[in-house]
């Protein structure tokens, strides 16, 4: 599916697809309840971003292509 591929099934419909996602988060959530809060540290001194790029969504839509086709047996 995507990247100009055949969907495997037509047999999901927008509701099947909806549950799927909300499962899913629910299942990181569960698995994730126990974590402690986030931590973040400072940027070392003398540590800048001076130097961006537009990107446009062509630029965007060519590295996703580039990238290999992954998928997870568990995630099914």
């Amino acid at each position: 599916m995507g990247r100009g591929h055949v969907p495997l099934s037509t047999s999901v419909d927008a509701h099947q697809l909806h549950r799927f996602f909300d499962d899913k988060v629910a299942g990181v959530r569960a698995s994730t309840a126990d974590a402690p809060p986030p931590s973040f540290t400072t940027a070392p001194p003398g540590c800048v971003l001076s130097t961006f790029q537009t990107l446009d969504v062509d630029d965007v839509a060519s590295e996703i292509r580039k990238l290999s086709d992954k998928q997870c047996v568990s995630a099914f």
